[in-house]
This record gives structure tokens, sequence and C-alpha cells, in this order.
């Protein structure tokens, strides 16, 4: 078993490796993918650190993750900091590990979450279609009807209920919001997508309700699950409608997310068509057809790869909380 100051000789080569790289600072990430979500925050706050961040492996395996970089967390300094998914724990942990000097988390569940945020995808139509989406409606209505199921979830995790682990987690949050089989298939379905996940929520409350038994159920639900929503509101600035930020991130963004931007770009593009062939209706057939194919064209690109980086948009405009909380305690500590 590796000693305390084991963990300090391999962080000191770290920071020794990065300096031969000519590097400044070595950061530590939960995985590969998460590397350059945290290298444009921190080239954001810290220009000076552009193209002098290296992203070590801790271990000679090349495993990372949260329980490896934990290990790590008596290491840290200006040179070497680590950086990390929230999963939310500090919300009802006072004691997670990772709240301390240099050492940074995403504030919301995870790096997914501001992928996702209604203003990350509000530029990917425009850039596809030229059309807009409404987003900040469409996700804040989803989260007030997922909330109860969060507050739930917050419940047991802060009592340490771990026999309900199982009944609210993240295969639970990913079944809840699968895009799949909500039946929206053009604009003005959206209520039934809402009521798609609506369904979805009474089925899994009912689900607790039988294994908590119906006093408990009603009691929690009645007395603990206002004051929770409350709680977290005026300590977390967590609104009922932005609990969607707080949801397990890759749930959000692979069982919701993307699926639905790929059918929402597809409507946009024959709204954009149709919109074409009305204005050049007098145009010959040939000029009709090139300026339909060139949409075609457009839509046609990776909307993974647009999804992959829309966070870029919260760290550069300065618009989200969560994000802004991230940036000032950089700029505070690292000088």
């Amino acid at each position: 078993m590796m000693r305390d100051q084991d963990y300090q000789m391999i962080a000191e080569s770290m920071i020794q490796d990065a300096w031969v790289r000519g590097c400044e600072i070595s950061v530590l990430v939960e995985d590969i993918y998460d590397q350059r979500f945290w290298e444009c925050i921190i080239e954001n706050v810290k220009p000076d650190l552009k193209d002098k961040i290296d992203f070590p492996n801790p271990t000679p395996e090349g495993t990372r993750g949260k329980s490896i970089l934990k290990k790590f967390k008596n290491c840290v300094s200006e040179k070497i900091i680590i950086c990390i998914d929230s999963d939310c724990e500090y919300l009802y942990d006072p004691n997670v590990w990772y709240i301390a000097e240099y050492i940074y988390h995403t504030v919301v569940y995870s790096k997914e979450n501001f992928q996702c945020h209604h203003l990350s995808l509000h530029q990917i139509p425009k850039d596809l279609t030229t059309k807009r989406y409404d987003f900040k409606s469409l996700l804040e209505k989803i989260s007030r009807r997922i909330s109860p199921i969060f507050y739930f979830w917050f419940y047991f995790k802060e009592n340490n209920f771990k026999d309900f682990d199982n009944l609210i987690n993240n295969e639970k949050f990913a079944t809840i919001l699968s895009f799949e089989g909500t039946q929206f298939e053009t604009l003005g379905d959206e209520n039934l997508l809402y009521q798609s996940v609506e369904d979805r929520v009474k089925a899994e409350l009912q689900n607790l309700k039988i294994l908590m038994g119906e006093g408990w159920y009603d009691a929690t639900f009645e007395n603990d699950i206002p004051e929770i929503r409350e709680r977290l509101k005026e300590k977390s600035s967590i609104q009922e409608e932005k609990i969607l930020d707080f949801y397990y991130g890759h749930s959000v963004l692979e069982e919701f997310v993307q699926p639905f931007m790929v059918q929402i770009i597809e409507i946009l593009k024959n709204r954009k068509i149709e919109e074409v062939r009305q204005t050049l209706s007098a145009a010959p057939e040939k000029v009709i057809n090139e300026t339909i194919s060139r949409i075609e064209n457009i839509a046609r690109k990776d909307i993974d790869t647009k999804l992959s980086d829309s966070f870029k948009y919260l760290i550069d405009h300065n618009i989200d909380q969560n994000m802004e909380k991230i940036k000032e305690k950089l700029a505070k500590e690292l000088n």
C-alpha cells in the first residue's frame, strides 16, 4: 500500500516532467475527455498559461477517476491542481474531500451539464439551419417535472439511506430522461414530450411510495421535500427550473439532448428549405436545388462535435453563475 509521501513524490515528479516540457502547471483530471473543458476554463482565467498546461497520468497504468485523484489531495499547490466533476456530493456532504484550496469541481453535476445549458445549445441550430429554438423554455419545463425525483435523491443521500441507492441512481435518471419513445416529431409536439417525462416521474414516485410505505413517503413528500427545495434554493441558488443542471450530466446529454438535437435540426432544416422554396419560387430550378443542397450540407455537420465543445459559450460570455464560481476560485488561487 502506498503512503502519503509516495504520492507526494509522484506529484513532485509530475511537476518536474511538466517543467521539462515547458509547462507551468500540472492538472489532474478524471478522464482524458475532461482535459479540453478544464483547459479552456483555466486559459480563460489565466491567459498566460495558454499552451503551458500539462495533463499527466497520475499512475503508470493511466487510470484516473475520483478515487485515484483523491489520493493526491494533499499534494496540490499552484504547480499541481485537481479538477473533477462534483457529482453534487458537496450539496449533501459538507466534509467532501474536494472542497479545498487548489482543488476545483464543476459545481453542477458534471461538465456535460454545461454542454447542455440552454445558451450552449442555442447557437447550434443557428449554425446548422440559421433557425432558432427556445431551449430555455424546453429545459425549464422538463426540470420542473423531474424535480421531485432529484429532491428524493438528495433526501436519501443526505440521510445516508444506502438501501435506496439502487432506486434513484444514474440509470434511473437516464430512463426518465430518455428521448426515445416521447413521440416528439415536429414543433408543437413539446407537450407530448413533457407528458412522457411526467408519466415516467409519476411511475417512479409510485414505486417509491410502495417501497417506502405510504406513511413514510407521504411525510417525506409533504414535509422534507419542500424543505429541501427551499434550502437548496436559498443556500445553493438551485432553482426548481434549473434542476437539469444538477442531474446526472451523461444522461442529460446522451439520453435527451443529443437525440433531441438531431430531431430538431432535421425539423428546422426542412422548415428552412420550405422557406427557400417559397422565397425563390420564381428562380430557375437549378438555383433552387443548389441553394437547398447547401442548406442540407450545412445541416449535415456533426452534431456530436458541436455539442462536445458547446460549453465554450458559457466560458467566454460570463453568463452562468455556476461557471463563474469555478472561474472565480481559479482566479483567486492561481496567482
